[in-house]
């Protein structure tokens, strides 16, 4: 059984929501209707949050940052807010996956059935633990690098892309192959997801993150990590 904590203040969309995933029989769903509710039941374990970004009491981006400090489990935002801006912010922030409202509740089903599947995914990976290139240190523990001389968090979605990339050095991947592999789901052509990623993945481990050397887009290939930086 999934367990599922629904944050959500719209109670028509939180009813209807909960009725969906319970009737498919894989997932016990914990409703909170403002930011207490979901501190309230946070202090028992989840296998993923569904989180909506306005709610009454707080801004459910503040709230995932502190869920974040209890919770590695995948925090899927729900919100009707769907320009760049806000989907970069909310990503930045410890989010792993964007839905849109009105949201189509069999969507919302596979969504959480991926993000879930990656986690197991992850878990049966080997370890990384003392990879070192030029670039970083990463510390696979902490979910860190440590690069020029500073250790920087990374949010779970940008350790499980890099983790990926370091396992496959000089190896590329389009964004929709990236998507399928992170996310274990087609894109569907919606890659902005990925895109926000390496972009936060390259402010953090790029001397410039406007000219990137170690996480390079090729036109016509897609993505790469090179190990030894790009060679002019």
């Amino acid at each position: 059984m999934i367990r599922v904590l629904l944050v959500e203040d719209d109670a028509m969309i939180r009813e209807m929501t909960r009725v969906f995933l319970e009737s498919q029989k894989r997932f016990e769903v914990v409703c909170a209707a403002s930011g207490e509710e979901a501190l309230a039941h946070a202090k028992d374990p989840f296998d993923v949050i569904l989180l909506d970004i306005l709610l009454p009491d707080t801004n459910g981006m503040q709230l995932c940052q502190t869920l974040r400090s209890g919770h590695h489990c995948p925090i899927i935002f729900t919100s009707c807010l769907d320009d760049v801006d806000t989907i970069v912010h909310a990503l930045e922030l410890g989010g792993d996956d964007f839905l849109t409202k009105p949201y189509d509740n069999k969507v919302l089903a596979a969504r959480i059935l991926a993000n879930v599947r990656r986690v197991q995914m992850d878990a049966a990976e080997p370890s990384l633990r003392g990879y070192t290139c030029p670039a970083f240190r990463l510390d696979a523990d902490n979910r860190s690098v440590h690069c020029r001389g500073e250790d920087i968090h990374l949010a779970d979605m940008e350790y499980r892309i890099l983790s990926l990339f370091v396992r496959n050095p000089n190896t590329f991947f389009t964004a929709n192959e990236l998507y399928q592999k992170i996310w274990g789901k087609d894109s569907l052509g919606d890659v902005r997801t990925v895109q926000v990623h390496i972009h936060n993945l390259r402010s953090k481990i790029e001397p410039d993150p406007a000219k990137p050397v170690y996480l390079c887009n090729v036109w016509g290939k897609g993505y790469v990590f090179l190990p030894e930086g790009k060679q002019e």
